[in-house]
């Protein structure tokens, strides 16, 4: 058997493994009952304000095949995953150093925690005022939600390491660059990737919520376009999509998670 041949069952046997999973199902499932739920609630007057979600499926169509749909969906994700990116390369720095060095921890500490439970929607005033575009303020108040998140997980991953691990290590003469990329990254590796994934939701909730203050396009901006258009189908179609948005997000982290940490796949 060749190589294409090999690596084409390779990828059938994937593909059959997860239709297979009753994860899948069970998940598929969930979804079916709850816009059968939706359905019969609409039906028995109990949701009269709402759209049905035949209404809403009859209407997903009119919404995709506009242009601005589309450029919605890259103008949102573009603000979230450059705020996100910008957070997770200080957020690490900042928490490996910390954890490593008290004397940085005790300096400052202090002030991150003083600003930490500030809402990045709060920032708003000051970042109209400070950046000079509508553009950076969104990407700057996602950066703030998506910061804290990992910042705080990636301490604390680094102090539950188990100190025998790292007085071994020493035991054995490793290296501080040894005892960091051997020890102290793949133990606050797990906290890590749970931080992630919390902030890629976090970053979608501030996108979001700074679009309809004051964007142009994105998801945000779509959704409350269509509240002032009294469109309803298009409120929900607006809201359906963050939330699918949302999910493909968590998704990704998880499966680079999955791939960075591979003594954990059979969790």
């Amino acid at each position: 058997m060749n190589a294409s041949a090999t690596g084409f069952a390779l990828r059938r046997d994937r593909l059959l493994r997860a239709i297979r999973n009753p994860v899948l199902w069970q998940g598929a499932a969930g979804v079916a009952t709850f816009f059968l739920v939706w359905q019969i609630a609409k039906a028995i007057g109990f949701l009269a304000v709402l759209p049905s979600p035949l209404d809403v499926a009859r209407g997903v169509p009119q919404q995709m095949v506009q242009e601005g749909y589309w450029l919605s969906w890259v103008a949102s994700g573009r603000r979230v995953f450059l705020g996100f990116f910008a957070a997770a390369v200080l957020a690490v720095t900042l928490g490996i150093a910390m954890g490593m060095s008290r004397k940085l921890r005790s300096g400052g500490f202090p002030i991150l925690e003083i600003l930490r439970p500030i809402p990045p929607l709060a920032w708003l005033p000051l970042a109209i005022l400070f950046w000079p575009s509508p553009e950076m303020t969104m990407m700057f108040l996602t950066f703030l939600g998506a910061f804290f998140p990992i910042f705080i997980n990636v301490l604390a991953g680094i102090d539950n390491i188990d100190a025998r691990y790292i007085q071994a290590a020493r035991s054995l003469g490793s290296s501080p660059r040894t005892l960091f990329w051997r020890v102290l990254v793949p133990g606050a590796l797990p906290a890590l990737f749970t931080g992630l994934s919390i902030a890629i939701g976090i970053t979608w909730e501030v996108v979001i919520a700074a679009e309809m203050a004051s964007g142009q396009h994105g998801l945000g901006y779509l959704t409350w376009n269509a509240y002032m258009g009294q469109s309803l189908v298009g409120i929900v179609v607006g809201m359906l999509s963050i939330g699918v948005a949302g999910m493909a997000s968590s998704g990704v982290m998880s499966w680079i998670g999955k791939r960075a940490m591979p003594w954990r796949r059979g969790h």
